[in-house]
């Protein structure tokens, strides 16, 4: 084994019934948002945007 600890990692579902079906559902992962590439690009454009006007 490489790591010799387990981590239990909770996963948000997001369980859909499947329409013309009897007791089947689809079970999709919940997705987050990645808001550290827009934070990123925000910065550089506030940074070059002082740079401009000063």
């Amino acid at each position: 084994m490489i790591l010799d600890e387990e981590f239990e990692i909770q996963r948000k579902l997001k369980i859909d019934p499947i329409e013309g079906s009897y007791n089947s559902y689809a079970v999709n992962e919940k997705e987050k948002r990645d808001w550290s590439g827009n934070i990123y690009l925000a910065c550089v454009a506030a940074i070059l945007a002082i740079d401009f006007f000063t």
